[in-house]
């Protein structure tokens, strides 16, 4: 009798509890179909609504290598809030951004009233070439625009290009034979920022075998560069260049205000008559202590006898020509380079220029590259 007096006084108390979280729950108002989150702080209303006027991206296509531009953008506030605007830090330092009032000062953040407006002004400056992307975000309080990027996107080339396109500022020219008259390479200079260049000065380091003259840009090379015009540029090398490789340098001095001046490297070979085996002389790790020799082999065409004097050498050097041997035809010697004992430990690159009596190689130069060593 006990245990159902219990059990009926359980009953009662469970459904009064259930009663109370009944009444409860349907105390509270009820909006829309779904629970109410309230705003966070900063955010209740009225709220601002941010608007750009345009594309966030200004696509400026091509412009020259250390070239300086800029753009503004107005900020509209269509909301019934205050908007409030601020500047992220630029991720490049080759832009920069702000905000512009009446008298066109510029500062980092801007409180833009219902209905008003604001400039954001972003300049830029070139730095590398290739493909330019660089952005400049605004942070604001509009609820539904929390950011805003904006940026500028193109290509970037040098202020004044080169077709064939050197490789580190040199052009290589490859062998040239010394029976050759003369030996001719051709190349555009160009520009895409301005198409009216002008080359006032061409100068070569050695004008008395290289020679450089421009002449207006042939229409077809004009279309095949994309360029409206531009100059050609032939560089001349005559006869009579010492035999071996060359390094010399070409100046080209532009009307172009980003880049008044180039200079580029002319590399190459000048082949004739006479040639070497091997092409160079190299120095095994000769020992300081005793010294030592090394040689090569000098060859002239159709066996001519030729003379030959030594003009330069590595100082304390000695060079010798001697015949090549008793039973070979005229136009074989042998060049014998001794190396004295004594000289200090360390690497060795230099030439020996050799003059000669041969009309189409008036010089011959010998690279000389290698090391001398401690005995020990």
């Amino acid at each position: 009798m006990v245990r159902w007096i219990l059990l009926a006084v359980l009953v009662v108390a469970l459904t009064a509890t259930a009663t109370i979280v009944v009444q409860s729950v349907s105390l509270e108002p009820s909006i829309g179909n779904g629970p109410e989150f309230p705003a966070s702080p900063g955010q209740k209303g009225p709220f601002p609504k941010a608007v750009v006027d345009g594309d966030l991206i200004y696509k400026f296509g091509s412009k020259a290598l250390h070239s300086k531009f800029e753009r503004d953008w107005t900020i509209k506030n269509e909301g019934e809030g205050d908007l409030i605007l601020t500047l992220e830090a630029p991720p490049c330092s080759c832009t920069v951004a702000g905000f512009m009032d009446a008298n066109r000062r510029v500062s980092g953040s801007k409180t833009v009233p219902p209905k008003g407006e604001t400039v954001v002004h972003l300049t830029w400056e070139t730095l590398a070439n290739g493909h330019y992307h660089k952005p400049a975000t605004l942070i604001t309080n509009d609820p539904e625009r929390p950011k805003i990027t904006f940026a500028a996107e193109g290509e970037v080339s040098p202020a004044v290009m080169i077709y064939p396109p050197p490789e580190n500022q040199a052009i290589s020219i490859s062998e040239i034979s010394s029976d050759e008259e003369a030996h001719k390479v051709t190349f555009a200079v160009y520009s895409l920022d301005k198409p009216d260049l002008k080359i006032t000065e061409l100068a070569t380091s050695l004008p008395e075998y290289i020679t450089a003259e421009q002449k207006d840009l042939p229409e077809a090379m004009c279309k095949e560069l994309k360029t409206k015009a531009g100059r050609q540029v032939t560089v001349t090398i005559k006869r009579g260049m010492t035999l071996g490789t060359f390094l010399q340098e070409l100046v080209v001095k532009t009307d172009h205000p980003k880049e008044a001046e180039l200079r580029l490297t002319l590399t190459g070979k000048v082949v004739g008559p006479i040639s070497m085996v091997p092409a160079k002389l190299r120095l095994s790790g000769i020992p300081s202590q005793t010294g030592g020799k090394v040689d090569l082999i000098l060859l002239v065409q159709n066996h001519r006898e030729t003379k030959f004097e030594v003009k330069q050498k590595p100082e304390k050097f000695k060079v010798e020509i001697a015949p090549g041997d008793k039973t070979s035809k005229p136009g074989k010697y042998r060049l014998i380079v001794t190396v004295p004992p004594g000289l200090p430990t360390g690497t060795v690159d230099d030439e020996i220029i050799l003059e000669t009596d041969h009309p189409y190689a008036k010089e011959v130069k010998i690279p000389i590259y290698g090391f001398i060593r401690d005995a020990g």
